[in-house]
């Protein structure tokens, strides 16, 4: 962000991450234009999507799609403009992370939530299993639900298969399948 809290972007963007309305790579800064209208307090850059969190608790997102990771169900593979979290509307959004295939945020209240891949718990949920022939039986999380319910949470961090949460007694408490195996 800039000092007039303009987002501004460069890098790859083959799958829409720079929020700058269309999928090419940029080797200057751009200014994510989409957003102009809004506040925002802090941005978050994945390896495939991106977030924003602004000053009013809304959480923007943009990018790659595939798994749900935008927290709307996936119409599009890539989406190269933000749009609003619309399941996460009525909270007010203080911080969020973005792991592998997953994303985390935090509300006002203490509140965590995840979507996104969950083929290891990493959203909190019972992992995928795999059909008789092998296959992976997908758990995706594609709208934004609650994570560590018994908790009240200052903080979240994303890692690519795990999620970790700080709790406001500073107590850490983490999920998902760490990579290597044995790393958490």
């Amino acid at each position: 962000m800039d000092s007039n809290s303009h987002i501004i972007a460069w890098g790859s963007g083959e799958d829409g991450q720079l929020g700058i309305g269309n999928n090419e790579e940029k080797e200057w800064v751009c200014v994510v234009k989409a957003l102009d209208h809004q506040r925002v307090r802090s941005v978050v850059a994945g390896s495939r999507n991106s977030l924003a969190i602004c000053d009013d608790g809304k959480l923007f997102t943009w990018g790659w799609n595939q798994r749900g990771t935008l927290g709307h169900p996936p119409e599009t593979k890539t989406e190269n403009i933000p749009s609003q979290v619309k399941a996460l509307a009525n909270v007010k959004i203080v911080q969020a992370a973005i792991g592998g295939w997953h994303c985390l945020a935090v509300d006002d209240q203490g509140r965590a939530y995840a979507w996104g891949g969950n083929e290891y718990g990493q959203c909190g949920e019972e992992p995928e299993r795999k059909d008789d022939t092998g296959r992976p039986l997908r758990r995706d999380i594609v709208i934004p639900q609650r994570c560590a319910h018994k908790l009240v949470v200052r903080q979240v961090a994303a890692g690519g298969t795990h999620s970790v949460v700080l709790t406001r007694e500073g107590h850490v408490w983490t999920w998902g399948q760490p990579w290597p195996p044995g790393d958490m």
